[in-house]
């Protein structure tokens, strides 16, 4: 096993005629040296590094490439998004470009310095390390993917069960399924691609390695889009459940203020400058005692919001 650290973002190991040259942040100067090395088109040297959406495996002379999306997960913030990997794959060597932040690329190349690891990753060839490389980035996304389940899973007695909004909850769990989609979705037609396209590079025996990827992410796609109707039906329970909280707070808010309505009304009348009966200006009632106007007043209010009540209750409109 030879390892080299060629430049500070750029390392290789060599074993068994087999190397895997890993890259972080290129910049123009090694992906020139990249270039000349390996014969690469400079095209598919610029769309490693930028922004792109391959949604195929593109072939060069004597290399295939193709873009993918890793999935990086924030534990401190709880999201997830993603980074660019631009592989090439050529005879006897596999080149993969990408930025700092994909710690799983950096940790399995890490563990393939190891010499026995190592050997077991490059006794097969190329095509074979390749398809390793793919096998760990999916494994690493199906954690993340199942850890959104269970997430999906432990929301789903707060949705029905609480009485409260979850609407912040979900919305998070949404994010993430978003962004898993939009990671799964494409891998899905570069690695279908990529199984139909091996066979002829690296033969058929390799060939059925890649098949096996192309399974995984599938499943993964089928998880995730699950996972999509679940998080919208919780949306939507969530919307229904706090609109009826909603509406109840409205009815007691309404049936309070209603029944108040003949006091209110009673109160306004007397607050008036003109003379009533039982009014200060024609003098209070008093066979009941010093506050029989008083009396009178509240007894009417009552009876009438009573009554209000039971018509409301016989219309069935609470």
């Amino acid at each position: 096993m030879e390892t080299t650290n060629q430049h500070n973002n750029q390392s290789k190991l060599t074993y068994d005629g087999v190397t895997w040259v890993d890259v972080q942040d290129p910049d123009d100067v090694t992906l020139e040296n990249l270039r000349r090395e390996h014969g690469l088109h400079p095209i598919h040297l610029q769309e490693s590094v930028q922004p792109v959406q391959h949604n195929q495996v593109e072939r060069g002379r004597g290399y295939l490439f193709f873009v993918i999306h890793c999935p990086i997960y924030h534990a401190a913030a709880g999201k997830i998004t993603f980074g660019q990997l631009g592989i090439f794959l050529g005879k006897g060597y596999v080149i993969t470009i990408h930025n700092k932040e994909d710690a799983s690329l950096a940790n399995f190349y890490r563990a393939a310095e190891n010499a026995e690891a190592g050997k077991k990753c490059f006794e097969r060839g190329a095509a074979y390390l390749l398809y390793l490389i793919i096998g760990n980035l999916l494994e690493e996304l199906s954690v993340m993917t199942y850890k959104v389940v269970n997430e999906l899973d432990d929301l789903e007695d707060s949705v029905f069960d609480n009485g409260g909004s979850d609407a912040e909850e979900i919305g998070k769990v949404r994010q993430k399924i978003v962004r898993l989609m939009r990671i799964i979705g494409p891998k899905r037609a570069v690695l279908n691609d990529l199984a139909e396209q091996i066979e002829s590079f690296a033969g058929a025996d390799t060939a059925k390695y890649y098949s096996n990827n192309s399974k995984t992410v599938n499943k993964l796609w089928e998880v995730i889009d699950e996972a999509k109707e679940t998080v919208e039906i919780y949306k939507d329970a969530d919307f229904t459940i706090s609109s009826e909280q909603t509406n109840r707070i409205l009815m007691v808010l309404t049936l309070i203020f209603t029944f108040t309505i003949p006091i209110t009304v009673l109160g306004s009348l007397y607050g008036t400058n003109v003379p009533l009966p039982g009014g200060i200006e024609v003098g209070a009632w008093t066979f009941l005692g010093t506050y029989t106007t008083f009396i009178l007043l509240v007894a009417v209010s009552v009876l009438l919001a009573v009554g209000m009540y039971i018509y409301f209750k016989k219309k069935k409109w609470f």
